[in-house]
């Protein structure tokens, strides 16, 4: 019989923790403290309280004159509902807004359309849905172009494909980010915006809702560059560059005298710092009509409205003339009906006169003897 083996006492098993993670326990464990929680993000947009306004009719909007996006509480719905509509039907394979069909982006702008009360009939409000949906469009290209540069490689990206667009649209963005062309321009673009001089500090919130809260407060728009490149955090202006800018401002309204400090003259004194550029109204984003734009659009309206006017005396005159000459023609062809009546009448007596007049030979020959 063989000798018994060593008494040995099986392992205590190690029981699963409650909630179900099966953790080492010779492991050192952190404070619940220490370990790094993570960090809540900003999830997709689900247009919710865009959804509750839509049951009782569009949603209304304010578009001020000379501005091309709203200025009222409901611009942040504005926002997210467009981009919610070029997310699902608009095809993002293409590199530029500019190269969407203009059958795709009419039908996206009639989308708009049917969700906003909009005044299609100005220009301004038509401008609004374009930029918007060009920006909208532009921003999801970037989304898309942050998941891509998120992979290690190209080829792990193309493998990996992306849930936000289709396979064929992934590939072919792929396609195009990956080749040398497009990281040169978008080196190029990074560089260009390190080189910017001012920031603003109005993050989400436009330019133009900005513009309006500070019209309710009678402020003019050197108070207004002050506000939007302040940082309220450290108290102080958010470059060197913006605090200089606005002391020049500053500078040029104090050397008035005192009733010249308008608002009129802060505007004037705003432009005159930061310069003009064609288009574009500096210091107030793409979203306000610049004041030489407005002004040029409202010679050339009078001008349209002048040769309109000019277009309408001269159909006027031409009318006139019209019924004149037909006044004319209908009395020449009276005169003519009446001539040729009266030349029918005067052949139809030279016709009698030819029959009822017979001369006999007799009464000739007798003519010829006495001559």
């Amino acid at each position: 019989m063989p000798p018994p083996g060593p008494n040995r006492e099986s392992s205590p098993v190690i029981e699963p923790l409650p909630n179900g993670d099966n953790i080492d326990v010779t492991a050192p464990t952190m404070p619940a403290a220490n370990q790094e929680q993570p960090k809540r993000r900003r999830g997709p947009a689900k247009c919710i309280e865009f959804e509750k306004a839509r049951k009782y009719g569009k949603v209304l909007l304010k578009i001020n004159d000379g501005e091309i996006a709203p200025c009222c509480e409901n611009a942040s719905m504005f926002t997210i509902r467009v981009t919610q509509i070029v997310k699902q039907h608009c095809d993002m394979s293409y590199a530029r807004w500019t190269d969407v069909p203009d059958a795709e982006k009419n039908e996206l702008i009639e989308r708009v359309r049917g969700d906003f009360v909009l005044d299609w009939d100005q220009e301004n409000h038509r401008l609004a849905v374009l930029k918007q949906l060009r920006k909208r469009f532009n921003a999801f290209h970037h989304e898309l172009h942050k998941k891509y540069l998120s992979y290690r490689s190209h080829p792990e990206a193309l493998a990996s494909g992306c849930t936000m667009v289709n396979d064929n649209v992934w590939v072919k963005l792929c396609e195009r980010w990956g080749t040398d062309k497009f990281k040169k321009i978008s080196a190029q673009n990074q560089e260009n915006r390190k080189r910017q001089t001012v920031n603003h500090t109005t993050g989400r919130k436009s330019f133009v809702r900005m513009l309006e809260k500070k019209r309710a407060t009678n402020a003019n728009l050197v108070e207004f560059y002050k506000e939007t490149r302040w940082s309220k955090k450290n108290g102080r202006f958010v470059t060197p560059a913006a605090e200089d800018t606005y002391k020049e401002m500053v500078g040029k309204m104090d050397g008035l005298e005192p009733e010249q400090r308008t608002d009129e003259a802060a505007a004037s004194v705003f432009r005159e710092v930061l310069g003009q550029r064609p288009g574009y109204a500096r210091g107030l984003g793409e979203m306000v009509i610049p004041e030489s734009t407005r002004q040029r659009d409202r010679e050339r309206e009078r001008e349209y409205l002048a040769l309109i006017e000019k277009h309408k005396k001269d159909a006027d005159n031409d009318k006139k003339d019209a019924d004149n000459y037909k006044t004319q023609l209908e009395e020449v062809r009276d005169e003519l009906r009446e001539l040729r009546e009266r030349q029918n009448e005067t052949d139809k007596m030279m016709r009698m006169f030819l029959i009822n007049f017979h001369p006999s030979p007799g009464s000739l020959h007798s003519s010829g003897e006495t001559q």
